[in-house]
């Protein structure tokens, strides 16, 4: 009797207190990037091979991401339902918390043959935007460099079936022109970038 008062009395303060915190807005960014730890791993470093890593993302790009989810404009099963559960401040503080966090590469080997023929790729097409092979970040170009390459293949895959429609444009008018084995050799080759 005496623990089943005990556990009542815990649960209505820790109701209370989430209530309180809730009502005032004060969540703090990490309290609000839990959330994307089931998925994304803890502190954003992806321990499945189909969730990106996020953590250690430029801001502006992460920020963008979740901003499109929320509007619809990125195609989602799940991102889009979760994004609208939050303030594009409340978005802006998890982006900038992920941010925060430190890049963890992903621990695959990979296959030096398709590697090689990835690197030709890069070079010919894509390092202008993805500056030394693939780290370094800016706006619409996230790090690639160290990513799963079971993700970056799936992203590759959708901008190829989007064609001209993949955001941003460029990027789809390239990836287009490239084969099934021409993708995964790209992806072979970032994640072999750490």
């Amino acid at each position: 009797m005496k623990n089943r008062k005990a556990r009542l009395l815990a649960l209505t303060a820790a109701v209370i207190f989430s209530g309180s915190l809730t009502a005032e807005g004060v969540r703090s960014p990490s309290m609000l990037a839990n959330t994307c730890a089931g998925c994304h791993g803890t502190l954003g470093a992806s321990a499945g091979d189909l969730m990106p890593i996020i953590g250690g993302m430029e801001k502006e790009f992460l920020q963008l991401i979740l901003l499109e989810y929320k509007t619809g404009e990125r195609d989602s099963t799940i991102m889009g339902r979760i994004a609208k559960g939050y303030s594009d401040a409340e978005l802006k503080a998890i982006a900038s918390f992920m941010a925060d966090q430190e890049w963890i590469s992903s621990p695959v080997k990979t296959d030096s043959k398709m590697v090689a023929i990835g690197k030709k790729i890069h070079d010919k097409q894509c390092k202008t935007c993805h500056e030394d092979n693939g780290r370094v970040q800016e706006d619409d170009a996230p790090r690639l460099a160290g990513q799963w390459p079971e993700y970056t293949m799936h992203y590759l895959e959708w901008c190829h079936s989007k064609g001209k429609r993949c955001q941003p444009r460029k990027m789809g008018k390239r990836v287009m022109k490239l084969s099934n084995e021409e993708l995964k050799a790209m992806a072979e080759f970032y994640a072999s970038e750490k």
